[in-house]
This record gives structure tokens, C-alpha cells and sequence, in this order.
């Protein structure tokens, strides 16, 4: 296998390995993010189940989503606040299809061009066990960890709007200003640039 330009001294094999790695751990810190958020929403004495009973990602989104939209102690950051939540559902989609797909190399490629694979979709509860080919390339697996990167930063944006509309029983918040809320909002609703080192500026 030739050497990759996206990761210089690796070949295509083991650079899809090496970003479908960092795929894998950025969602797990992004269902952390959302976990934080899922217990910021639940309060003592509250019937909602605790973030750890909920089966997969996608109910724990589920539930956050529901408490964010149905609440009007929220109404501020409602709508933001359910972006983020489905930003975090679709970055969930597509770590599931980088993680859970097989990846076979495209027998068709030459060096002449990048380094191909072959992806298969597991079908579950179907007659064909595996879907037909798709044909992806290493930058599909670098935009699906960027997506999740962007995607813990909006997390992050609602769990510090709603740690200072009300913090936890026992702590001492100030109201933000107009200007610090409205950062939130900015970071919620997907609106910086990030630096390769993983800081953001508010566009």
C-alpha cells in the first residue's frame, strides 16, 4: 500500500485506522458532553431516568432534546439548544457509519490517485446480510471527526447555558450578561472557527 498524503509516513491502511480511531474516541467525549447536559436538565426529586439508564446515544439525545423543547425555562436557548442536541444525533449517524462499516480496499485504485475503500452497511433484520458497495475515501472519515469535534464544541455551548440559567442545587451563579449568553448561543448554533490545536473563536 503507498503512503497517504493526509498523514505522511503512514500507508492508506493504517491511516484509516489511525482517523477512524479518533472518530471513535471524539464521539465518546461528545456522549460525555451530552451526558453532562442530560444532568443539568434532570433535578432532584424529577421522575426522568438518570443519563446512565438510557440505552443508546440516541436516547440519551432523545431525552435531552425533549427537556430543552418542552420546558419554558429554556425558552431562550431553546432553539439553539435543540440544534445542538440534533447536531449531536446526526455526528452520532455518522461516527455509527465509520465505526460499524466494513472497510475493504478498492481493488480498482492504482497509485496514481488516493486510496479507496469499499464500504458495507450492516443491514440487520434483512434477507441480504451486508448492503451493496459504497465507495469511500480517507476524507470521508476526516470530515466525520470534524463534524463530531465542531459538534462537542455546540454540546459544550448548552451546558454553559444552562449551568448559568440554573446551576446545580448548592452553587452560586450570577445571570450571564446579554454578551456571554449570546456567546453560548453563537457556539451552539455552530457559528466558530476552530484552530488545528482544538481552540474556537466566536465568528
Amino acid at each position: 500500500m503507498k503512503l497517504t498524503e493526509d498523514e505522511p509516513g503512514l500507508n492508506d491502511d493504517d491511516a484509516l485506522s489511525l482517523w477512524v480511531g479518533r472518530v471513535a474516541r471524539t464521539h465518546a467525549l461528545l456522549e460525555y458532553g451530552v451526558a453532562n447536559v442530560h444532568h443539568l436538565l434532570v433535578r432532584p426529586g424529577d421522575d426522568s431516568p438518570p443519563a446512565n439508564s438510557a440505552k443508546s446515544f440516541s436516547q440519551l439525545v432523545s431525552e435531552c432534546r425533549k427537556r430543552v423543547s418542552g420546558s419554558d425555562a429554556y425558552l431562550e436557548i431553546r432553539e439553539p439548544g435543540v440544534g445542538a442536541l440534533d447536531g449531536a444525533r446526526d455526528a452520532g449517524l455518522a461516527r455509527n457509519r465509520v465505526v460499524h462499516d466494513m472497510w475493504l480496499p478498492d481493488p480498482r485504485g492504482d497509485d496514481s490517485g488516493p486510496q479507496g475503500w469499499n464500504t458495507y452497511r450492516r443491514l440487520g433484520d434483512h434477507p441480504a446480510p451486508y448492503s451493496s458497495a459504497a465507495l469511500q475515501g480517507l476524507t470521508h472519515v476526516i470530515d466525520a471527526h470534524t463534524l463530531l469535534v465542531r459538534t462537542r464544541v455546540r454540546v459544550s455551548g448548552l451546558f454553559m447555558a444552562l449551568y448559568a440559567l440554573s446551576p446545580p442545587e448548592g452553587t452560586r451563579q450570577k445571570s450571564p450578561k446579554g454578551s456571554v449568553q449570546d456567546r453560548y448561543i453563537a457556539l451552539m448554533n455552530d457559528r466558530f472557527t476552530l484552530s488545528p490545536n482544538g481552540d474556537y473563536n466566536v465568528a
